[in-house]
């Protein structure tokens, strides 16, 4: 990393031949070895192998990720990455990283995952990280080659070149966010102000809709930071709603508070004596969605 680049640098390659990827991805990686750089390749398992024999003798200097549990959710991915680059820097001043990007499980899904490379350009603003994320343009769609543009401020091409269809993180993340649906089938529980009453009442609703136990405890956890945030900082508990809606179990907690309007709220990683409330639950379940309602401040989480 340049000395002008102390903070993150967010760069984009797309590709379309194999033998193209290999070389870029090695000259870029041997440029942050010379440099005294910690690098990472993140990829599937093949394909690690087939850089570790490009790397040759530098092999072992380089970190290697199998991402294949890694693009799961926009939020799980966030955090493995940032766990990743603060590991790295204990044992060196800067990273390059070269990041193979994977949908998640629902593929066709890409104005979620659109969203989250554009919530790294924030969530790891403050690291000096070098990622360059590389997509394979074989079988993409056009749009999500071409969206890449917007959520990388450089691109790779005959060299790096800044992208002139960049947008702000913030703004694109919300134009992204769906407006949240009413969910009236949700039933409503008394809980009062007490954390451990509210424990007790929603583990009883997540036996009674037989969710599993693994994933029971995760709601739980969850729940109750949300629940202790609404008591903290919102005024209090005004209602709780649980239930199912399209196949998921449902928690809603709505407080008195004014609540709050930031679409990275819980992504980005919580720093000294701020919460980690929203971070946690955005870890543990599988969409965390937050918004005004004629209840009151609501904060809604799927499991």
């Amino acid at each position: 990393m340049s000395p002008d680049h102390v903070a993150l640098r967010h760069s984009a390659f797309v590709y379309e031949d194999d033998d193209e990827y290999v070389a870029r991805s090695v000259a870029f990686l041997r440029d942050g070895l010379d440099a005294g750089e910690s690098c990472i390749v993140a990829h599937s398992r093949d394909w690690l192998a087939v850089m570790r024999d490009a790397l040759g003798p530098d092999a072992d200097r380089v970190a290697y990720i199998d991402v294949a549990s890694t693009y799961t959710r926009p939020a799980r991915a966030v955090a493995a990455y940032y766990g990743t680059f603060l590991d790295h820097l204990r044992k060196a001043p800067s990273v390059r990283a070269v990041a193979e990007f994977q949908f998640g499980p629902a593929q066709g899904d890409w104005e979620e995952w659109k969203g989250y490379e554009a919530i790294t350009n924030l969530a790891y603003s403050h690291l000096p990280v070098w990622v360059v994320c590389t997509y394979n343009a074989n079988g993409l769609p056009e749009r999500v080659v071409d969206d890449v543009w917007s959520t990388h401020a450089e691109m790779l091409t005959d060299g790096w070149v800044p992208s002139d269809h960049y947008e702000d993180p913030r703004d694109l993340v919300r134009k992204l966010t769906p407006d949240p649906e009413p969910l009236p089938e949700l039933r409503s529980c008394t809980v009062g102000q007490d954390l451990e009453r509210f424990r007790e009442q929603l583990a009883r609703e997540l036996v009674a809709e037989k969710v599993p136990d693994a994933t029971a405890l995760a709601m739980l956890v969850a729940g109750t930071e949300i629940a202790a945030n609404a008591v903290r900082h919102g005024g209090g508990i005004e209602e709780v709603r649980v239930g199912r809606a399209d196949g998921r179990f449902v928690c809603e907690v709505i407080d008195r508070g004014s609540g709050f309007d930031d679409p990275m709220a819980g992504y980005l990683a919580p720093g000294e004596g701020t919460g980690t409330g929203l971070w946690v639950a955005r870890q543990l379940t599988w969409r965390v969605e937050s918004f005004h309602s004629p209840r009151g401040f609501t904060v809604r989480l799927w499991l």
